[in-house]
């Protein structure tokens, strides 16, 4: 069980999850098991009752969860109800998941009633040694309505039949009553995040973290945005950490970024391109774009053709924005080739090509979360902080940034500041000891991947709560542990991954089930071609 908080999971817990069909007790059960497996690295477990029919699935889920919680094929030999004789006794987090199906409420693990609970909490005491929680999940009709309808057709079931179905099932469950359940630990949410009762889970490590996780879970869509820092002058001298400002290429990223910014998370506008032109190429464009009343479209193959940075501009895209040179602000490009060529002058132009809806720039209300450290503000400094109408008509104030310490880069320690090289030197094995064990490993006087995680938890839990469109900007062994969150990795899998600077990495996925997408947009610049990288 490895982690910063192995000793607080040494619990044994048992958590039915109830409530009526719709409600997202399957994305609860889900999330909450990753949570505690990713962020805690304790043991998590889903057991949904639609594995266990039969007169005699009660039994065998008993047996699976003595399993659980014993968690060691060499003690099969003592009664399973016997947890005293073998002495290896762990900790664990089982999940009973009460499926849609009526079905469910005949089994005795099914905690639609007030006696089935009651049973439920002698029986894990008695049998498991484990505490009990349950968790109720309350929806309001009204409130929900949209959330079934398209859960309903992500599963391809009639509307109609699912709503018979809960009429069933209402008439068959009572909600854990207040007055009479007060010996009960118990988390009741209700219309997901808006609204909690919390009854004797905050006095331990355990129920304090699931009721924060789940006071900010929803079953709603996200779309979050991440992005390293600009490439930093430590980048540039190859030192670890540190607190540098941003290089030149760093800062024409940053603007770039700003670009991406007003006209995809705050604009409706599918991908751009920053695409950067020697004055042969300029001489040129006429031969990549064609001229239109709304102004110039890309045609043709632009393969080869301007340094797009990874990026490929695709005919169609509109020229949008220009930058004459390096170091100037974006504008609003020119609807001619002649004035894009008068307004670059000698200079390396940048053009901008838009895909998509570019027809409210700025204008859907977004988020942004920074580290504390200079790299990351810097990089977020050109982005556009207008105010603009919210969801709820209300004055939004765009992209306000929200620095966060808990997303800093991992502390190098004695070594914060050096290169590889000065480690080789000064202490070579801790070169080897890292490469050995790279997500344990803690730099002398600063931090592992493990310190990284438990500091990243609470920022992470914060981020379930967002439904606008978000951009996280930090550093690359953070977002590889972000990313692996998102995208259901695991923490040994994040350690491999490569975050690339100067790309914005967008991670979407709704909470219904379906698919995490991920995809990249290279913004660059990979180079600057006016003074051949000899500063870089």
């Amino acid at each position: 069980m490895p982690g910063l908080t192995q000793q607080q999971w040494q619990q044994k817990i048992v958590a039915p999850l109830f409530g009526l069909p719709m409600r997202g007790k399957a994305h609860t059960a889900r999330n909450l098991k990753r949570f505690i497996q990713f962020f805690h690295g304790a043991r998590a477990e889903i057991f949904d009752l639609t594995d266990y029919p039969g007169p005699d699935g009660d039994t065998r889920l008993c047996e699976d969860l003595c399993k659980f919680f014993h968690a060691s094929e060499e003690d099969s030999q003592y009664d399973i109800y016997d947890f005293a004789a073998s002495g290896r006794i762990y900790g664990g987090f089982a999940i009973i998941l009460a499926g849609d199906s009526v079905e469910s409420t005949r089994s005795m693990w099914s905690a639609h009633t007030k006696w089935h609970r009651r049973w439920m909490s002698r029986t894990c005491q008695e049998k498991l040694g484990a505490e009990t929680c349950f968790i109720q999940i309350s929806v309001d009709d009204e409130f929900g309505e949209q959330y079934i309808a398209d859960l309903c057709r992500f599963r391809g079931v009639p509307l109609e039949q699912s709503k018979a179905l809960m009429t069933e099932y209402r008439d068959r469950m009572e909600n854990i009553q207040e007055d009479s359940e007060g010996d009960t630990p118990y988390i009741h949410l209700i219309n997901y995040n808006q609204m909690m009762v919390v009854n004797k889970m905050m006095q331990g490590f355990v129920g304090s973290e699931v009721c924060h996780f789940l006071a900010n879970l929803h079953p709603y869509a996200h779309t979050h945005y991440l992005s390293r820092h600009g490439e930093s002058i430590f980048n540039v001298e190859k030192r670890l950490g540190g607190d540098s400002g941003l290089s030149k290429r760093g800062e024409e990223y940053a603007r770039r970024l700003a670009e991406f910014v007003k006209y995809v998370q705050c604009g409706r506008a599918d991908s751009i391109v920053c695409v950067t032109l020697t004055q042969e190429e300029l001489r040129r464009l006429n031969e990549r774009v064609s001229e239109t009343p709304q102004g110039l479209v890309a045609s043709g193959s632009w393969d080869g053709f301007g340094d797009a940075s990874g990026a490929v501009v695709e005919p169609g895209m509109r020229l949008l924005r220009m930058q004459a040179g390096y170091g100037a602000d974006f504008q609003d490009a020119p609807h001619t080739v002649q004035e894009v060529a008068r307004v670059a002058g000698s200079l390396y132009p940048t053009l901008v090509f838009v895909q998509g809806d570019a027809s409210e720039p700025g204008m859907v209300p977004g988020r942004l979360w920074t580290s504390s450290l200079k790299r990351t503000i810097e990089t977020a400094r050109f982005i556009e902080r207008n105010v603009v109408a919210g969801k709820d008509g209300k004055p939004w104030r765009q992209m306000v940034g929200k620095p966060l310490r808990s997303i800093d880069e991992v502390y190098a320690g004695e070594f914060d500041g050096l290169t590889e090289e000065d480690i080789k030197k000064i202490a070579p094995e801790v070169i080897a000891a890292r490469s050995t064990d790279k997500l344990g490993f803690r730099y002398p006087r600063g931090e592992s991947y493990y310190d990284v995680l438990a500091r990243l938890s609470g920022a992470m839990v914060d981020l379930e709560r967002v439904r606008e469109p978000i951009l996280l900007v930090s550093h690359q062994a953070v977002l590889r542990l972000i990313i692996a969150w998102m995208t259901k990795r695991s923490r040994e899998e994040a350690i491999k991954m490569s975050v690339p600077q100067h790309e914005v990495i967008r991670i979407s996925y709704d909470g219904l089930g379906g698919p995490r997408v991920m995809k990249t947009f290279p913004l660059g610049p990979r180079r600057l071609l006016d003074d051949g990288q000899s500063n870089l």
